[in-house]
């Protein structure tokens, strides 16, 4: 997945389509969500904005009959480790200026189990995870403009 913004996917000669509302916390579920077991996916409904989940534990009858074959629906691709790391990465760079808030959350990302241990490092204190958690939002929007915009999906996020 390429990082740029997301533009109308439209193209010359083709009428304007409306921005698909997609609930900006569903599809950063969906980009960052892994199961240990497998199995298991999201899918984006190009008609509605539903993020759809198929994995164990849900309904079939809720499951549509041709997900795996229709177009209308886009399988949306977990984050590679990678991806996620380098938003972890650059939120510290963002702390630059602020030593303290920033040198405990690097030493994180530079030891074993980075993702665990960065996480753990935003418990002591409130104003850092308040920020993270922003940080974070952002990205995850920033991430899926650039997914749809690589489908043609014009968004407006809920």
């Amino acid at each position: 997945m390429t990082t740029r913004s997301c533009l109308p996917g439209t193209s010359e000669g083709d009428a304007a389509k409306p921005a698909l509302n997609i609930n900006l916390e569903d599809f950063a579920f969906a980009l960052t969500w892994r199961s240990e077991l497998g199995g298991s996916a999201h899918y984006l409904d190009t008609e509605t904005g539903e993020v759809l989940f198929v994995g164990d534990g849900v309904d079939e009858d809720m499951i549509p009959p041709d997900l795996g074959h229709n177009p209308r629906y886009r399988p949306i691709d977990t984050l590679e480790p990678s991806e996620a790391f380098r938003v972890m990465a650059d939120f510290v760079e963002s702390l630059d200026g602020n030593a303290a808030m920033a040198e405990p959350l690097a030493a994180a990302l530079g030891r074993p189990k980075p993702f665990r241990r960065f996480k753990d490092s935003l418990q002591g204190d409130s104003a850092v995870r308040d920020a993270w958690f922003n940080f974070e939002r952002e990205a995850h929007r920033v991430l899926g403009a650039a997914w749809c915009a690589e489908h043609g999906i014009d968004v407006a996020w809920t």
